[in-house]
């Protein structure tokens, strides 16, 4: 009876899913959560229930997923080392191989130490809670990332926001910080849902006039922003603006996992106090071995960053230029604003009907008068998919009315 009556009080909350998925997700041509894709390894098309589609909302910036290279760099460890490490990393499971792709990650981020989390989300709850506590004070964008959020929640520190790229904001928050305490600012480099670019330069001198720290989560910046794929510091002309830098492996590098860079002693701390790295399994060998092979791909073949960033302002520009809203995007991530998450759904029904998969983003991860398509531009597009994407996106909006005088 006590188990019946416990069931009783969680199924509103299980009912108020399902009846959401059922308003959206109306029938199967509106499916667009948890869809099974079938991959082709050396092109951006995929098959759902036997037709093939350009997918235009996939991670895998650098095009580097099917690569052999990587692959091989997988298969290698998978061969030296099976498919799992015997232990969290302060015990039994630290191999070479992590050691390698941690030193990677620190010689490509221009830092003098790295450590590699299981994932980019275990990375951001790690880091902030090894770093912060009760009487210390986190001052966050209004977007960050929710990984992010979380971890400061997690730490006991005081929570502030600012307004989403605004440094004037930032120093009204920190100048009511308390002045005892560590003060740590966190952004991200490039924002998921629209696009647009830290203000670097700018927080980083509020930082430095209330002696706070800086972090920046490059999950979507490395081998995206920057001449060579490095990030925000290299977008903005190099210099170390940022105190500790992390990302994931699972977006331009085309794995799992997530990372940490900068000074050896932050380094050691976070190996001693991250609470997802001490007591997590460490990163399986073979992902771990394609991490390591994909950084060295993007250091050797900066090219593929150059083709992303011009391939996403020709697509974008085509795309504004017909009016739609693309908001602050400058980056491979552009987002198509249609309204309502019903829009957002319809929207993208009409763009699978003409063969392109762009998926849907709706509140509450964006304001509800915001849901969108969030596309995002790869290495493995060419210039072909590109204009068909554009065109398929368009005749779309056109059906859906999202365009000036539809």
């Amino acid at each position: 009876m006590t188990a019946s009556r416990a069931w009783q009080r969680l199924l509103p909350r299980i009912e108020a899913i399902r009846h959401r998925l059922a308003a959206l997700e109306s029938d199967p041509s509106r499916r667009n959560s948890f869809v099974p894709y079938g991959v082709e390894r050396d092109s951006p098309y995929v098959t759902v229930d036997g037709e093939r589609y350009l997918m235009m909302s996939g991670y895998s910036y650098l095009g580097l997923s099917g690569d052999q290279r990587v692959v091989d760099g997988a298969k290698a460890a998978l061969e030296q080392y099976g498919t799992g490490a015997h232990g969290v990393r302060a015990l039994a499971g630290s191999l070479p191989v992590h050691e390698e792709l941690e030193a990677e990650v620190a010689r490509f981020n221009g830092r003098a130490a790295g450590a590699v989390f299981g994932s980019g989300y275990a990375a951001n709850v790690g880091t902030i809670a090894a770093l912060c506590g009760p009487g210390d004070t986190i001052v966050v964008d209004k977007y960050d990332h929710a990984s992010i959020v979380d971890g400061c929640k997690l730490s006991g520190a005081t929570i502030n926001r600012f307004r989403h790229n605004d440094p004037e904001h930032l120093d009204l928050r920190l100048r009511s910080a308390p002045a005892d305490g560590l003060r740590l600012v966190i952004v991200d480099s490039v924002y998921s849902m629209d696009g647009d670019i830290a203000p670097l330069p700018e927080l980083r001198k509020v930082c430095d006039d209330h002696d706070a720290l800086l972090m920046v989560d490059e999950a979507h910046a490395l081998g995206v922003i920057g001449a060579t794929g490095r990030g925000i510091e290299e977008h903005f002309g190099g210099g170390d603006l940022v105190d500790i830098k992390l990302g994931t492996l699972s977006k331009a590098v085309p794995s799992m996992g997530g990372w940490v860079a900068g000074p050896a002693q932050l380094i050691q701390h976070l190996r001693y106090h991250a609470r997802p790295f001490l007591f997590s399994a460490a990163l399986a060998p073979p992902q771990a071995g394609a991490a390591l092979a994909a950084l060295r791909v993007l250091a050797q073949e900066p090219w593929r960053v150059q083709f992303v960033q011009q391939q996403a302002a020709r697509l974008r520009g085509l795309l504004n230029d017909a009016g739609m809203r693309t908001l602050a995007s400058e980056t491979a991530v552009i987002p198509l604003v249609a309204g309502s998450d019903q829009a957002a759904y319809d929207y993208a029904t009409a763009c699978r009907r003409h063969g392109v998969i762009g998926l849907p983003v709706v509140s509450p991860a964006v304001p509800n008068t915001l849901a969108r398509l969030r596309i995002a531009v790869t290495a493995r597009h060419s210039a072909e998919d590109i204009d068909r994407a554009g065109q398929a996106f368009l005749a779309a909006a056109r059906e859906c009315r999202l365009l000036p005088g539809g």
